[in-house]
């Protein structure tokens, strides 16, 4: 089967090969990859930015597909059964972290794309409790996008929001589109910020239902957003972009008594004015990952209609397409790129 592999930790050592087509063991499935999308991460580990995988590596995480095989203990899992599937393939299952169901804090936790072969490929082995079958109500397209949204439903599990809130999401990236899309599902008013380089994204963004939307650089964005909230600042604020810039204007734009949450990431530090966390009595979260209950809510979200990841997709490509796509999630602005295999 066609595959593409990380080769090794340098950067963009990166090839489309035929590979052995997986076996399932005992417990284990067998996945035929129909749409595959490609992360910010993915791009890291394409960079050489992201050195803590094996080598060689097939890529990617963010799948659907259906049912090709599977192994003896595998039972009620009929073959072309639509299925998308959880990356942790193992954690170490004894500490706290894992007994509370949160393994994606798992120090010893193991995942497809990262530290077992991954999914841009004709085919990728899971084991069967990794499986989460799909509802008739969602088309394997839109499947591809639920490992990504369940990032966004984890980060927002420790926060309440109302339809009185004003949200501020910054960053308009595809995790920043989905914020928005669930926050509009709550009722909230939402404004989102980005650089003068986002307009594509901030366009996209009102048509997913932004109530209004701001060029950081241009806009005046900060005094627009006090307007908007009688100078009290934002509810919520959904830090999504991982740069120093949107860190400290959100903490600013967060009103006295607000919630705020860390959802961007990068690999270098912030230098943050700890003292606005206090003075204004901020409550600060993150999020990374996801746990099984954060898979079954987002399939849930996404079944009742009430999200819609379609403006999302921008184009597709094949495998040995790779390069295309690549470019095209980094350097053009697109914000969801798949792979149809």
């Amino acid at each position: 089967m066609k595959a593409l592999l990380k080769q090794s930790l340098e950067a963009e050592d990166v090839l489309v090969h035929e590979v052995l087509k997986p076996e399932p063991c005992p417990n284990e499935v067998i996945i035929k990859v129909h749409f595959a999308g490609i992360c910010g991460t993915d791009m890291k580990i394409y960079d050489g930015d992201y050195p803590s995988y094996k080598q060689p590596l097939v890529l990617g995480h963010e799948f659907s597909g259906q049912v090709e095989a599977v192994g003896a203990g595998v039972e009620d899992l009929a073959i072309g059964t639509n299925v998308v599937a959880r990356t942790i393939v193992s954690s170490c299952g004894k500490c706290e972290l894992c007994i509370m169901g949160r393994e994606s804090l798992c120090t010893w936790k193991k995942r497809i794309g990262f530290d077992h072969d991954g999914v841009f490929a004709e085919y990728v082995k899971v084991h069967k409790d990794q499986i989460h079958v799909l509802p008739k109500e969602i088309d394997l397209v839109s499947a591809a996008l639920i490992e990504p949204f369940t990032v966004v439903v984890h980060a927002l599990n420790p926060i309440t929001i109302k339809p009185s809130d004003v949200v501020l999401v910054i960053g308009p990236g595809p995790i920043g589109l989905m914020a928005v899309l669930l926050c509009k599902a709550y009722g909230a008013t939402v404004v989102v910020v980005g650089l003068e380089q986002d307009q594509k994204r901030l366009k996209l963004a009102q048509k997913m239902g932004a109530d209004l939307v701001l060029v950081s650089d241009l806009d005046n964005s900060d005094s627009k957003l006090l307007a908007l909230t009688d100078g009290q600042g934002a509810n919520i604020v959904l830090e999504c972009s991982g740069t120093a810039g949107g860190v400290n204007q959100g903490l600013q734009l967060c009103r006295r008594g607000g919630q705020y949450v860390q959802i961007g990431t990068r690999s270098t530090p912030i230098t943050v004015d700890f003292m606005k966390i206090a003075y204004k009595e901020i409550k600060v979260t993150g999020g990374i990952g996801h746990s099984k209950l954060d898979w079954e809510n987002s399939i849930r979200i996404l079944q009742s209609g009430k999200v819609d990841f379609s403006p999302l997709i921008q184009d597709f490509y094949n495998l040995d397409q790779w390069k295309e796509a690549f470019d095209a999630f980094k350097n053009k602005g697109q914000t969801k790129v798949l792979f149809k295999l």
